[in-house]
């Protein structure tokens, strides 16, 4: 490990340090004995954190390994499984963490969740990305994800993206299989990731086969602002049903 760098975030002790050659984040609850319950952000570090915030006040430790890129590719998956244990190991924390994934971090939640489900006691998924074309047909910057996502898993056409069958979309079963709850926040009114296609998606499939699922839907809100209405209702859920 590199070594650890202490400093401040939101009024909360954090240490930086180097995990695989990744920067990585550790950042501590107030009292430390209260739990040793974390959430890992898997995206967009620092944006929209009012939740993290309320979860750290709440008594939650927040953790954060930076990605090689924001699609989800396994090596990314495989560095968050060794952090957790590294994590559980160094600092006491438990084995499974709160997973949260936010637009594009819902693809890594998703997929880290899917491949790894041992290691995740609950999904928060905000406005989440779960395939490849699931944006908005008035998204501007689609071309650009296309490019991206060429770049991230090595495909040498654009059709190669429409018909991967590896895409976080099509491992839901693998989620309800393990009855790993989820907590799902989107605005109704998203020109970027398209509901229909994404959180609608994964909720429809959650209320098919039973399993927990809570959501939130703000009805005027595009994909900005992320986060819920209300946080403490939502972390009340997470309380109550996180394995």
């Amino acid at each position: 490990m590199g070594q650890l760098q202490e400093s401040e975030w939101n009024g909360y002790r954090k240490l930086t340090f180097l995990f695989q050659g990744r920067e990585a984040l550790l950042i501590f609850p107030k009292d430390v004995a209260r739990t040793p319950k974390w959430m890992l952000k898997t995206e967009y570090f620092g944006a929209f954190p009012q939740l993290e915030l309320d979860m750290l006040a709440a008594g939650y430790h927040l953790a954060y390994l930076k990605n090689l890129n924001r699609w989800g590719v396994d090596d990314d998956q495989r560095a968050k499984r060794d952090f957790a244990e590294y994590l559980s190991a160094s600092f006491g924390l438990a084995r499974k963490c709160v997973c949260i994934g936010m637009s594009c971090g819902g693809f890594h939640a998703v997929n880290f969740a899917s491949r790894y489900p041992s290691y995740v006691s609950l999904l928060y998924l905000d406005a989440p990305l779960l395939s490849f074309c699931g944006w908005s047909k008035e998204f501007e910057g689609g071309a650009g994800w296309a490019r991206e996502q060429m770049d991230a898993y090595g495909f040498v056409s654009r059709s190669e993206i429409y018909v991967h069958s590896d895409q976080p979309i099509h491992r839901l079963h693998i989620l309800t299989e393990n009855k790993i709850p989820v907590a799902l926040v989107y605005g109704g009114k998203d020109k970027t990731v398209d509901p229909f296609q994404n959180a609608e998606m994964l909720a429809d499939y959650y209320r098919a086969q039973n399993a927990p699922i809570r959501v939130w839907i703000k009805p005027e809100c595009d994909h900005h602002p992320h986060g819920p209405e209300s946080t403490s209702e939502v972390i009340e859920y997470i309380e109550s049903v996180s394995l």
